[in-house]
């Protein structure tokens, strides 16, 4: 048995401009498991590809706001490959609704939950 490696690498992040503007256009589709939502798009470009994001306005400082994005970047890492894209790629931009901070093992559980919902809509048949 080979074990893969779980890394997070830097192709696996959403960084340009112009694929986070269509990330928030029209035609994407989102899940939420308070007080995480996923908002998705599938993409021509093969693999998956993430932006975590914790609102100012919920946390002041900068120390708490970093340390749920650790934990939902930590949380993905570790649960990606409930994520098989059938077909293309995708694009999951993580945003978090809360200013309540959560345990790991709580962020984890919510994760796993979106990513089987998101994987669920992705290997559906499309519907015209």
């Amino acid at each position: 048995m080979e074990i893969k490696p779980q890394g997070l690498k830097k192709e696996e992040r959403l960084t340009l401009r112009r694929d986070v503007e269509a990330l928030f256009e029209p035609g994407h589709q989102s899940f939420s498991a308070f007080p995480l939502r996923a908002v998705f798009l599938t993409t021509e470009e093969s693999g998956v590809r993430i932006l975590v994001s914790v609102s100012k306005r919920h946390f002041k400082r900068a120390v708490r706001r970093n340390h749920i994005k650790r934990q939902l970047r930590e949380a993905f890492r570790k649960n990606k490959s409930l994520l098989a894209p059938a077909r293309g790629g995708v694009h999951i931009a993580f945003l978090w609704s809360s200013n309540q901070e959560l345990t790991t093992a709580s962020v984890e559980t919510r994760m796993q939950n979106l990513l089987k919902r998101i994987n669920e809509r992705l290997l559906a048949p499309a519907t015209p």
